[in-house]
């Protein structure tokens, strides 16, 4: 791996807003819709992906910062490595984190006699016997994770119901060459992902080679617009139409809930159109809680044309105490 750093394009003593911003021009830059069938850009975005997992994350990021590419290997185990550093085996210079210039196995076989971490470092064959489970092992090339953004209707999720997800999943041919499969999936969007949100599919991303894991499919969430339906965070909005007896009077009535079945509500007399009424913990479940359901009172004339509505609506004007635009614009 490349010093995430060089990248991602950015100084050492970056913060995590220059970093992030740095990373998502990168990732729009080189994503695979933009650059269908790029093996290049593909392996650009891979390498700007990892980069970012690693300097996002503080822990990572001074790992990093004191030891180098190898506290991103599995296994790594920092106090170990600090107490070799402090007897005297130290990490040479010329790398990032203090280690010594030259190959990376080379250097952990110079440093721990040839077996890479195994010896002292937790070592061990890995599962499949392809090498230490430590550092010195050698491993097949893990599948791309593949990024599609999915729209969903907000219904449908929040009744459970399964969504269909169609992409191009990249292929290896028996020939050495790569190319993309259509893709059908079925998928259970949890309630709790927002708009904007990240549904990862395991082993559902580009295939490994070598033995290795494939990637991961990551669905970005966009909920389709809905002309009655709105959703804040864990808050929902449901406009609900009323007749203009309802409003006028007031009523019970009975309003279908998002999730399914249906509330009776007390409509009060006079309800004039964008009143809210609040149903408590009738929104979405997530981990900080359970939302609520607003209801927006609509009141709704009749869609007709007969001269007996239009009298009717007509003798309502005389009911007006004051002109209903009295102060618009004051």
């Amino acid at each position: 791996m490349r010093d995430p750093y060089s990248v991602l394009g950015v100084a050492r003593s970056a913060d995590q807003d220059h970093i992030r911003k740095a990373y998502k021009d990168l990732a729009k830059r080189y994503h695979p819709d933009r650059n269908q069938d790029d093996e290049a850009a593909a392996d650009r975005f891979k390498e700007v992906n990892a980069a970012y997992d690693v300097l996002k994350d503080p822990e990572k990021r001074s790992l990093y910062d004191e030891f180098g590419e190898v506290s991103l290997k599995p296994g790594f185990d920092a106090a170990r490595a600090r107490a070799w550093k402090a007897s005297g085996g130290g990490f040479g210079g010329g790398m990032p984190g203090g280690f010594g210039g030259g190959n990376m196995d080379d250097i952990l076989s110079s440093l721990f006699g040839g077996g890479g971490f195994g010896g002292g470092f937790g070592g061990g064959a890995a599962p499949g016997g392809r090498g230490p489970a430590g550092f010195g092992g050698r491993r097949g090339r893990p599948g791309r994770d593949v990024e599609v953004e999915v729209s969903v209707d907000l219904f449908a999720v929040l009744r459970g119901e399964k969504v269909e997800v169609r992409y191009a999943r990249p292929v290896h041919y028996a020939d050495g060459s790569v190319g993309r499969a259509v893709e059908r999936l079925k998928v259970r969007v949890p309630a709790a992902v927002d708009d904007g949100g990240t549904v990862r599919l395991r082993g559902k991303g580009g295939p490994g080679r070598g033995g290795a894991p494939d990637g991961d499919l990551l669905l970005t969430v966009r909920y389709a617009a809905h002309p009655r339906l709105r959703r804040q965070g864990a808050d929902l909005f449901l406009d609900v139409p009323l007749t203009i007896s309802e409003a006028l009077a007031g009523a019970r009535v009975e309003v279908p809930l998002p999730s399914g079945g249906s509330v009776k509500v007390r409509v009060p007399p006079g309800t004039s159109s964008g009143r809210k009424l609040r149903l408590r913990d009738k929104g979405v479940e997530s981990k900080s809680g359970t939302g609520d359901l607003y209801l927006i009172l609509r009141p709704t004339p009749p869609d007709t044309a007969d001269p007996a509505a239009l009298e009717a609506a007509a003798a309502l004007d005389a009911f007006y105490s004051t002109p209903v635009r009295e102060g618009l614009c004051t």
